[in-house]
């Protein structure tokens, strides 16, 4: 049974990484890979299988993070398969919940990230180029 899924507005304080399990790890650098390379449908699915290992507690209250990646996967997915309303709408979802996170997450520099957000002011298509780098291995 996947984690409850939290709503950004009604999480309290700063959020901290949930524990990172080899599973998790293993999960989340392929998803990392497979986002760096374009291959964005992949990237959701192994974050979708990292974010499916956490639990209900506080301590796993930053699977936002995770469900922010995956929407933005499939914002960027979305857009190279020629489907712009679907790609603005994943990517509107995606933006609230990158943003209650801080630093970096599991290796990846959130800050960056989302400062790449903010630049392309809802667009997709500049977020194209976007990647993620090096995460936990």
């Amino acid at each position: 049974m996947p984690p409850r899924k939290r709503r950004p507005e009604r999480l309290d304080g700063p959020l901290v990484e949930p524990p990172l399990t080899p599973a998790r790890a293993r999960a989340f650098r392929e998803g990392v890979a497979c986002f760096d390379r374009g291959a964005w449908w992949e990237a959701h699915e192994h974050w979708e299988a990292a974010w499916r290992d956490l639990g209900d507690g506080p301590e796993d209250d930053a699977e936002i993070v995770l469900r922010g990646l995956i929407q933005l996967a499939a914002a960027l997915h979305s857009r190279a398969a020629g489907r712009p309303l679907g790609a603005r709408g994943s990517l509107a979802n995606a933006v609230p919940k990158l943003a209650r996170y801080r630093g970096a997450f599991w290796g990846v520099d959130l800050e960056r990230v989302n400062a790449a957000l903010h630049d392309a002011g809802g667009n997709p298509e500049a977020l194209a180029a976007l990647r993620l780098g090096d995460a936990p291995g």
